[in-house]
């Protein structure tokens, strides 16, 4: 059978791309993650925001698949975010993924406690984000989410 350019056979169902919001209070990391993060067909970087009530609101509005969150933000935290997501019984869905530079194992253990999905070090598990981003994304695929 054949392809479209997005790899969906022709005449089936569109293939849907993950949906990944990022919260993160450096634009240059932003920029490098939503290049690292997107897939044409697969992952798509829906926004970005560099502050709690901001990421807060926009996660809200846009109900992304998964968030990639910094712990810091420009004003309030990733923990705030992690609160206010999981208080919204509509993005119950919403994988929580926090990605920092803030890597003390106690830190990690409240984050997850809130209600994160996961806790990657900025610095040394890009590729386990990236791998994460992946998989969701091939679920998605299979479950037609």
């Amino acid at each position: 059978m054949t392809n479209d350019p997005s790899g969906t056979p022709l005449g089936g169902p569109p293939r849907l791309p993950l949906t990944v919001y990022i919260a993160d209070d450096s634009a240059p990391i932003a920029e490098m993650l939503t290049e690292l993060l997107t897939a044409p067909g697969r992952v798509e970087v829906i926004g970005v925001g560099d502050s709690a009530a901001g990421a807060i609101e926009d996660i809200i509005r846009l109900a992304p698949d998964a968030v990639v969150l910094d712990m810091q933000l420009k004003t309030g935290s990733g923990a705030d975010v992690i609160r206010a997501v999981r208080a919204k019984g509509k993005l119950a869905r919403t994988r929580l993924i926090v990605l920092s530079n803030h890597t003390s194992a106690q830190l990690k253990a409240g984050c997850l406690e809130l209600g994160a999905d996961d806790y990657f070090d900025k610095v040394k598990e890009l590729a386990l984000l990236t791998q994460r981003i992946g998989e969701l994304a091939a679920r998605k695929e299979r479950e037609g989410l």
